[in-house]
């Protein structure tokens, strides 16, 4: 890793919005539209299209901006996802590098309300706050669990100040998601000195592995008010993945944890593997979830009997719900609705 040398934005930074896409019809006009609509008007938006089959690059070439450029390459899948962010990076002019996937959208104030973080020459991430929304774009009522815990955190470990204090925590279970992808803004120079976006065999993401780099180098600065959204659907990564995920979570972690350069104590140590015993009934309950989703009843019930060892209330309520639903042939996507968070099924 070479070495970080701060230094503030200019007053008016180009900023290259880096947009991965694959078969997001759908949802790809809305993305773009989210960037045009930008009070912060110097932007570039790179859009690498993983070899999408639907009509993904007519709608995206529909658009004459020329601040919108758009490549084609043949499908790489998501086990290569870190290797076409780097590419878009390959190609991006700006000072600054923001993320924001095919699937996901930005309200319009996103960029002019975070940019002025980076006149602090330490800071090399922002973020903020993150609503769900709907499959047709409907936006959750109420905030997500993380986004609660956030709310409790010390200023210290929000800012990663001095760096890099938010590591021991998001090392943790909780920890993991406390950066929302679909909300960050990186320096590039910062991104140049640890090697680009990080690529860690299995684990099917970067920003994590990516985020922890990142915070070894600098401070991060966090935005209160919700400058992303994150569009729930069966279709996502996430949602497919969510077992293999957490294994190669869980593999990375140990790899972290004995890092020299994050300096962590043996009580760090001891909470956060006191932390990840209780994930594997989250995971379970958002598997069962899934299987509901999918009508594929029995499998659920298996999911959510394992879900039931947990502690944890709120996961304990939901797999009791999710049990009695699959006798009934429900899924649990009406009482996602019903209590203001983002269902995974469109409104009839």
């Amino acid at each position: 890793m070479g070495t970080f040398v701060p230094a503030p934005s200019s007053a008016n930074p180009l900023v290259s919005i880096i947009t991965p896409t694959y078969n997001h019809e759908k949802f790809i006009r809305a993305c773009i539209e989210s960037v045009l609509c930008q009070t912060y008007q110097n932007w570039e938006q790179v859009i690498i299209d993983d070899g999408s089959t639907d009509g993904t690059a007519e709608i995206v070439r529909e658009y004459r901006d020329p601040r919108i450029r758009y490549y084609y390459q043949d499908n790489a899948g998501i086990e290569a996802l870190a290797h076409t962010y780097n590419r878009a990076l390959s190609l991006s002019r700006g000072e600054l590098t923001a993320i924001l996937e095919g699937d996901d959208f930005w309200p319009a104030e996103k960029l002019c309300r975070m940019i002025p973080a980076f006149e602090d020459a330490s800071v090399v991430l922002a973020y903020g706050e993150m609503r769900e929304a709907e499959i047709d774009g409907r936006l959750a009522k109420r905030m997500t669990r993380n986004a609660r815990i956030r709310t409790r955190l010390p200023a210290g470990i929000l800012h990663n100040d001095p760096p890099p204090a938010a590591v021991a925590y998001m090392l943790t279970a909780r920890g993991h998601s406390m950066i929302p992808a679909s909300t960050v803004i990186v320096r590039h120079s910062a991104l140049q000195v640890i090697g680009g976006f990080q690529y860690v065999p299995e684990l099917r993401y970067l920003d994590f592995p990516t985020f922890m780099r990142l915070a070894a180098l600098g401070k991060f600065h966090y935005c209160r008010q919700v400058v992303g959204y994150r569009r729930m659907h069966a279709g996502s990564a996430t949602s497919q993945y969510t077992k293999e995920m957490l294994r190669a979570s869980q593999k990375f972690r140990r790899q972290l944890i004995d890092d020299p350069q994050y300096a962590l104590t043996d009580r760090d140590r001891r909470s956060i593997e006191e932390s990840w015993r209780s994930i594997e009934s989250a995971t379970e309950y958002n598997l069962g979830r899934l299987c509901l989703f999918d009508r594929q009843w029995a499998p659920s019930r298996t999911h959510f009997f394992r879900a039931l060892r947990t502690k944890d209330w709120c996961i304990f309520l939901g797999s009791a719900a999710g049990l009695l639903l699959s006798w009934l042939h429900c899924d649990l996507e009406r009482l996602y609705r019903v209590t203001g968070r983002a269902s995974l099924k469109a409104h009839s």
